[in-house]
């Protein structure tokens, strides 16, 4: 962008290389160490092979779907605040995504634990995996989420060197790290259930934080409050999705 001065353009090209070049090197560690071969003669024909496929993906496109929608809906709520609140949201954004990712990265790694011992029949394996699943995720998401809470400003910053941004934006990512603490408490319950086939209860666990406690919370509070509405809608509904994925972990 900043080199070659392509701007926009250059950013749409710059991801696109980067996925070429992430799909190369792992084709090239699966030629290499993986324990199967890829054969055309292998793909199924049988139907049932990709309802299963598209079962078990479906609470992941749910999620990744709805990321975008709640994103649009805040980006048009927030216009009316003027561009320095759009351009503080989206530094808070940025961090809480980088903070969420890391929970989703470690919920990933629990779900062949989950899915073999749980074909195997080995619950207590399952159950002692989701319990260190979300010990480890509460401490690594506490150490981020309280670097982003005590060097909010500091943060803010890096992104935007503007005064009213920073105003804007350090008080909402602290708060936003506050709703960051619940997320162990609805990522490996909800891994958990996509895992196992449970596609039912993985879907619902799916739409909880960006679709059925963040769009309304964000429509109500903004009304109620206006910015401020703004700046605790994701905390609100980060924390409503922890307390509702609890009757699913018991």
């Amino acid at each position: 962008i900043r080199v070659c001065g392509l701007g926009v353009f250059g950013a749409g090209m710059a991801t696109a290389i980067s996925q070429a070049i992430s799909f190369s090197i792992l084709l090239f560690l699966y030629l290499r160490m993986a324990q199967s071969t890829i054969s055309i003669r292998s793909i199924s024909r049988d139907v049932r092979e990709y309802l299963n496929i598209c079962k078990v993906g479906f609470p992941s496109l749910i999620r990744q779907g709805l990321n975008s929608i709640s994103g649009g809906i805040l980006n048009n709520l927030t216009k009316a605040f003027g561009d320095a609140a759009i351009a503080a949201m989206s530094v808070v954004n940025r961090f809480s995504s980088l903070v969420m990712f890391v929970g989703l990265g470690i919920g990933q790694g629990f779900q062949p634990v989950a899915s073999f011992n749980y074909r195997a029949k080995e619950y207590k394996r399952v159950k002692q995996g989701l319990i260190f699943t979300t010990v480890l995720g509460f401490c690594v998401v506490f150490v981020l989420a309280s670097a982003g809470f005590l060097f909010a400003d500091k943060i803010v910053y890096l992104f935007q060197k503007s005064e009213e941004v920073i105003r804007i934006g350090a008080p909402a990512l602290r708060y936003a790290t506050i709703g960051l603490l619940f997320l162990p408490l609805s990522v490996p319950v909800n891994m958990l259930y996509q895992s196992i086939r449970r596609a039912g209860v993985a879907s619902f666990l799916s739409i909880l934080r960006s679709g059925t406690t963040f769009i309304p919370t964000l429509l109500i509070t903004t009304a109620l409050w206006g910015l401020v509405g703004i700046q605790i809608s994701q905390p609100i509904a980060d924390i409503l999705t922890g307390l509702c994925s609890i009757p699913f972990t018991v």
